[in-house]
């Protein structure tokens, strides 16, 4: 028979045995695809399918992995005049199907289609896959197949890691980067490196470097990086980014702690800006200003900040566009700040106390000293000088503090004034204590003689302070004669502040306030506020808070002579929503508040004029910030009512941005600002802003913007378009090296506390000494500052696995390969007696070196000690069972302790009960009487 009729007679051979499908050749089939078939051509098309198959087109559902999707399968037209068709799923591959496989189902009563929940694999690859096939079986006719494929979603996910902890690395060093990339998803990935380093920070592979990753695989990469030499003592941080093509899939922010150690000090000491700035105001006329700068490591501990400006004094326009370069005119100023030590010198200023004088501003000298048990404060300087008069008062104060047990006892003594159009003037001297008190708070109290222009007075201040982790809370109650006249923030105050957190996402806080003050301009000066604020985390780092707030002030004038006070006051009550989120660079800020304003206004010798109008606001800010630069979109919207009941808006629509535009010329900058104000009624300003930050050569580079702003007129009222322009040359000057120690980290390989010739350095460890870091180099030398008085330690976590340091010491230091015992204590029990137990928590477990240092075993385990980190050599084992409540001694003496290396060993000590005597009730023990 041959293949051509072999078709034909089985379709005769069909017809005639099966009678409910006589006209089965006649019956048409529709497929999923939409072609029309007849059983015939069915039967005759069967060239990848088994003699008594029929292979339909398939079906199709889509899901992603690890989901389940039910795809309905509907019967065959062929079978469409059959009475009962036995079904069979067959899942392929992974994929699963939940539920019975065989299935009956009877196409008399109504069945025409088989649903089938299948379950895609967590592994799925994307893409579509055969998942299940369907067969139809009726007896005596081919069976019907019906592929189910799944059309499976791409899910693309990259685990980026850089393993445990911040890398180490010093000033002018390289630095590698250890990289693990894993791909979570189900597509290959092919990906791309994208860094963003610090300034000045480069890397050896320009060309961001390219990986294929297949689904599962992980691959690890290097990044190796230049450190510049300038760099400070600090954390610094890399971002590291993975593209696939222009869509980020992965990014990881790497933390590297530099040290500068001594060798190049010299080339990392104050930053030196000198820049000249020449700007022109609304009508025409240029200003120039000169300015110098410098910050930065003055030797190991001491930062320098100074900043000396020469120029004629400029218009509000000049200044302003000054300002967005980076120059402005200010009094000199120096300081030199130390741990525990800041002496400023030129324009300066402080605060003593709530009672002996605060935000004190002007031109000498101020000295703070922090020691463990005490402190001092001093200042000697002259009072700021005012444009309209060249008067200068004397300011000098003096504040010492000491601490005695858990108390802190201070005082302070101050003879504080200033000239101008509204002179202050306070004489004081004060003492506060401050103590722990309930709760985990601090009881302080103040009482001080004050002095003041127009008369003297006690003033008394006592206060409740808690810091704890996530409660903060504040309660402050201040009376200070003179007022704000007498540099106190008012005359009476009352102040509380709280923030509990409640849960890891519920933050709730709440403030209020209350002052009265009286000046030599306003005979009664009043405030009060309240606010409520929880806040609650949705997730990741988006926040939504709620927040009513309450504000009340009234100002009422002097009367001067025969004319009538004049009063002011304002009472504003509002409630509001914020919505904070970030993702990664990019930021979304919006608050919208609901209130009203009553005012009331009584100006002098008229009658009081009162209103009350809405104040509602919508303010939102979004952007992204990078190290290269940043974009925002600003907008608020404002609304009111006037007394006649118009609608008043004022809208403000911005944007503003900076960005690195070619980082190969050495990082052109260019910055720009659009701002619209639609004001209320017709008031409209606007402002326009660009400018550009070019590097030169030999640090030296160049700023200029132009800025058209509608708040500056000229005296035509027109409004100019103002530019500025700065020269500014960079230089980083010789640090003064202060004496410091120096020494090698080696290891110690026969554990002899010397280094001997073939012990090699350790690079890359981390050396202490107080505040003050520094780590090795390639060859293990080190050079760190600070009090020489202390020893110098090493950071173990900086060293290589396994190791540890001996002891804190100076110049070379040795580490020794380091290892752990397990000590297992039994209790015997005596035969035929009832099981002894004893809690050997208590146990005393020491061991002693040849030289008499110990290690103190830690109980891990009810009846398991452990002895950590014992560097190389032999010891011997002491214990200690004198706390135990039941009397136990070692059944035999205690082994040697011999540590070898980094693996944990185990002995077992078996401890005796104490031991049991038996007598005979009628005769007597051994001493002569009878036992008791």
């Amino acid at each position: 028979m041959t293949n051509g009729r072999a078709p034909t007679v089985f379709t005769g051979l069909l017809l005639a045995c099966l009678h409910p499908i006589a006209a089965l050749s006649q019956s048409p089939v529709v497929a999923q695809s939409g072609t029309t078939t007849s059983v015939t051509s069915l039967v005759a098309d069967r060239s990848v399918a088994a003699p008594d198959e029929i292979r339909l087109p398939a079906v199709s559902g889509s899901g992603a992995p690890r989901t389940y999707q039910v795809v309905s399968i509907p019967i065959p037209e062929a079978l469409a005049d059959s009475g009962e068709v036995d079904v069979v799923i067959e899942p392929k591959g992974d994929f699963v199907v939940l539920g019975a496989r065989t299935r009956t189902i009877s196409i008399s009563h109504g069945d025409r289609q088989v649903s089938v929940t299948i379950g895609i694999p967590a592994k799925s690859l994307a893409g579509r896959q055969l998942a299940a096939e369907a067969h139809f079986i009726l007896p005596g006719s081919p069976t019907l197949i019906v592929p189910v494929e799944i059309d499976v979603s791409l899910v693309r996910s990259v685990v980026l890691s850089s393993g445990r902890g911040p890398l180490n690395a010093q000033a002018g060093s390289d630095v590698v980067l250890p990289l693990a990339i894993t791909n979570a998803g189900n597509w290959l990935e092919r990906l791309t490196t994208a860094l963003t380093l610090p300034r000045g920070w480069s890397s050896y592979d320009p060309q961001r470097s390219s990986a294929v990753i297949s689904p599962g695989e992980t691959i690890s990469r290097s990044l190796r990086l230049k450190v510049p030499a300038r760099a400070n003592t600090g954390s610094w941080f890399v971002n590291v980014g993975l593209l696939a093509g222009a869509d980020t899939v992965a990014t990881q922010t790497i933390r590297v702690e530099v040290f500068n150690t001594g060798s190049i000090a010299r080339r990392s000491g104050p930053l030196v800006t000198t820049a000249y700035s020449r700007a022109g105001d609304e009508n025409g006329n240029a200003g120039d200003l000169f300015t110098l700068t410098a910050n930065g490591a003055l030797y190991d501990s001491v930062r320098l900040d100074a900043h000396v400006s020469v120029g004629p004094p400029l218009g509000a326009a000049a200044t302003y566009a000054m300002a967005h370069l980076g120059s402005y005119y200010a009094p000199w100023s120096l300081s030199l700040t130390a741990p525990t030590a800041q002496l400023t010198l030129g324009n300066t200023g402080t605060s003593f106390s709530d009672l002996t004088g605060l935000y004190t501003y002007g031109q000498g000298g101020l000295l703070s000293l922090q020691r463990r048990d005490w402190d001092l404060l001093a200042l000697a300087a002259l009072s700021l000088r005012y444009l309209l008069s060249s008067d200068r008062k004397p300011m000098l104060g003096l504040g010492v503090g000491h601490r005695l047990g858990m108390a802190h006892v201070s005082g302070s003594v101050s003879h504080l004034a200033d000239a101008g159009p509204a002179p202050r003037q306070l004489d004081a001297i004060g003492i506060s204590v401050a103590v722990p008190a309930f709760f985990a708070t601090t009881f302080q109290t103040e009482i001080a003689e004050r002095r003041y222009q127009s008369g003297e007075g006690v003033g008394w201040s006592a206060a409740l302070l808690r810091a704890n982790g996530g409660n903060n809370a504040q309660l402050r109650l201040t009376h200070a004669p003179g007022g704000a006249d007498a540099y106190a923030r008012a005359t009476d105050e009352v102040q509380a502040n709280f923030a509990q957190r409640i849960t890891s996402r519920m933050l709730l806080a709440a403030s209020a306030w209350k002052t009265a003050d009286e000046t030599l301009v306003f005979s009664s000066l009043k405030s009060e506020g309240a606010s409520v604020r929880p806040q609650y985390t949705l997730f990741g780092s988006t926040s939504i808070a709620v927040e009513a707030r309450s504000y009340f002030y009234e100002v009422v004038s002097r009367p001067t002579g025969p004319i009538n006070t004049g009063a002011f006051s304002s009472r504003e009550q509002q409630l509001g929503l914020s919505l904070a989120t970030y993702l990664g660079r990019y930021y979304f800020l919006s608050s919208a508040y609901l209130g009203n304003v009553e005012r009331t206004n009584t100006p002098i010798g008229q009658i009081t004029i009162s209103d009350r109008v809405p104040r509602n606001y919508w303010t939102t800010n979004a952007g992204r910030s990078g190290q290269r630069g940043f974009l925002e979109l600003q907008v608020r919207i404002e609304q009111s009512r006037n007394r006649a009941g118009s609608v008043l808006q004022q809208n403000l629509f911005g944007v503003r941005g900076e960005q690195v535009v070619s980082p190969w010329l050495g990082g052109i900058r260019v910055l720009g600002e659009l701002q619209r104000v639609d004001g209320f009624g017709d008031n409209k300003s606007s402002v326009v802003r660009a400018g550009l930050a070019v590097p030169l050569f030999s640090d030296l580079a160049l700023k200029v913007a132009a800025e058209r702003n509608s708040i500056f007129h000229s005296l035509d009222q027109r409004v100019p378009w103002l530019f500025a322009v700065r020269f500014e040359h960079f230089r980083t000057v010789q640090m003064l090296r202060t004496p410091g120690t120096s020494g090698y980290v080696y290891r110690d390989l026969n554990a002899n506390r010397r280094r001997d010739d073939g012990e090699p350095g350790v690079a890359h460890a981390i050396v202490k000494r107080g505040a003050e870091r520094a780590i090795t180099d390639a060859a293990g030398q080190y050079r760190v500052g600070g009090d020489r008085g202390k020893a110098v330690t090493i950071d173990e976590l900086s060293l290589p696995e396994g190791w540890s340091a001996f002891a804190a010491g100076v110049g070379d230091i040795g580490i020794t390969l380091s290892g752990s015992m397990v000590i297992e204590l039994v209790v015997a029990q005596r035969p035929g007696f009832k099981a002894v137990h004893v809690d050997l928590g208590k146990v005393r477990l020491i061991a002693r070196d040849s030289v008499g240092r110990e290690w103190t075993a830690i109980m891990s385990g009810p009846s398991t000690a452990i002895l950590q980190s014992l560097p190389v050599g032999a010891y011997r084992l002491e214990l200690d069972l004198s706390a135990l409540n039941e009397p136990l001694i070692p059944r035999a003496p205690l082994p040697p302790l011999i540590i070898t290396g980094t693996d944990a060993g185990s002995i077992t000590i078996t401890l005796e009960p104490r031991p049991v005597r038996m007598w005979d009730g009628s005769s007597r023990g051994p001493s002569g009487r009878t036992p008791p």
